[in-house]
């Protein structure tokens, strides 16, 4: 996971880093602005919201997805039920953990959980543009047979 201060972010995006809104859905590092200003010293807290980047904004089924109960489930299961997810515009909230969290295991577990959110909202919207697709052809299909029935149709003497 590449973690970069919020205001270099920019300055040090790769071309692989710039993302469409057809693209998945990715985290891209962790704001380190966002930390707590006693992170990783003997006073700071054991536990606490790190905000992370995502590639892009995501659309609303990703974030029902991503903030969905099943997916609090799967921390459960690997082991991360103490954190949880929660989407803001262009960032991820992940609440009840810490950096050595993320990098002992909870980043990958949770690069999945949103990558199957965005892998589900892809193969939702490509079922709708499918079923689009073919009222449209079965449209102008229809549209075909009405033309081609008018058009035997003679008013003639």
């Amino acid at each position: 996971m590449q973690t970069v201060p919020e205001q270099t972010q920019d300055v040090l995006a790769k071309p692989r880093d710039l993302s469409g809104p057809e693209d998945p859905l990715r985290v891209t590092g962790v704001v380190l602005s966002a930390l707590p200003p006693d992170t990783l010293t003997p006073e700071g807290p054991e536990r606490y919201t790190v905000t992370a980047s995502l590639s892009r904004r995501p659309d609303p089924e990703e974030v029902e997805s991503i903030q969905d109960q099943s997916t609090q489930t799967r921390l459960e299961e690997a082991g991360f039920g103490h954190a949880a997810l929660h989407v803001a515009d262009r960032r991820l909230l992940i609440s009840g953990t810490n950096l050595d969290e993320l990098r002992n295991g909870l980043a990958a577990v949770i690069g999945t959980l949103v990558r199957a959110a965005t892998m589900k909202a892809l193969a939702r919207k490509e079922l709708a543009r499918q079923a689009r697709a073919d009222l449209d052809e079965a449209e102008r299909e229809r549209f075909l047979r009405v033309a081609e029935a008018a058009a035997e149709i003679d008013f003639g003497a």
